[in-house]
């Protein structure tokens, strides 16, 4: 048996997609890694959206009876674009910039989950504000578009900048 040492990270991952009986074709591999970058946009869309403040482009982003979960904040889990329009409407004043990374997707066929790491700037009244978390999704692909089936936000803390966040319990929005 001879030992096959991958030299790079895209390596690793053929390896991985390939080894034994059902590995992965070459055309399932792309595949796989063309649904995981269109799910990474569609993060960056959300992130879009929420900048540029329309709760239109938001609520596209999702499938009609999508869903996302604020409990972490207080808010409870909002169902379907109306509602969810109307939520993302009242967050606005808060004037958030989100970043996303480090990306962990999972893709089966058109269903997939996925976590990412979550860092937010925003203004609350004339306070700037500094925050962190995590956010767990479940998307599906329809007609070829990749969607929110549900959104959960995990926040870790959202502070004023001036108090920091070493003693930060999660806040209220």
């Amino acid at each position: 048996m001879a030992l096959i040492v991958a030299e790079s990270p895209l390596e690793c991952y053929i390896l991985e997609k390939t080894k034994g009986e059902g590995g992965m074709t070459t055309e399932e591999m792309v595949q796989e890694l063309w649904d995981r970058e269109k799910i990474k946009e569609l993060t960056y869309q959300y992130g879009l959206a929420v900048e540029a403040q329309n709760e239109d482009q938001m609520v596209n982003l999702f499938l009609p009876d999508g869903s996302a979960d604020f409990s972490s904040l207080g808010r409870g889990v909002i169902k379907g674009r109306e509602a969810l329009k109307e939520f993302y409407r009242s967050t606005w004043a808060l004037r958030i910039k989100p970043f996303f990374t480090n990306h962990v997707i999972r893709v089966e066929g058109d269903r997939a989950t996925g976590i990412c790491s979550l860092q937010n700037s925003g203004i609350r009244g004339t306070d700037s504000m500094v925050g962190a978390g995590r956010l767990h999704d479940e998307y599906q692909k329809v007609n070829g578009e990749w969607k929110f089936k549900s959104r959960r936000v995990e926040i870790f803390y959202l502070v004023p900048l001036s108090e920091g966040w070493a003693k930060a319990q999660t806040t209220k929005l």
